[in-house]
């Protein structure tokens, strides 16, 4: 089975500035850009057992500058954000939410 953490890892110092458009064709920058102080992550998580993953997922965590993330089962093995069947939330301190 494979098992997928979803986390925020915040944005070092003010955020991050990305670009919504395509560089212009004489090589600009893009015109439009959204600033974020959180950048989206997916994670596979190699794992025999719901147990194993959640030990591996708080490892990850633990090196990550993220606090909190959410566990995924999911069989179609799809780094698509949400995919699979969430089997939990675990957040720094608080330890595991079942779902």
């Amino acid at each position: 089975m494979a098992y997928f953490l979803e986390y925020l890892v915040p944005a070092e110092h003010d955020g991050a500035e990305v670009p919504v458009d395509a560089p212009t064709p004489d090589g600009g920058t893009a015109e439009r850009v959204i600033h974020l102080d959180a950048l989206p992550a997916r994670s596979r998580i190699s794992a025999d057992s719901l147990g194993d993953a959640r030990a591996e997922a708080e490892q990850l965590l633990a090196h990550s500058k993220a606090e909190s993330g959410e566990l995924f089962e999911d069989p179609d093995d799809s780094l698509e954000a949400g995919s699979g069947r969430r089997t939990g939330s675990f957040r720094e301190g608080e330890g595991w939410t079942e779902d």
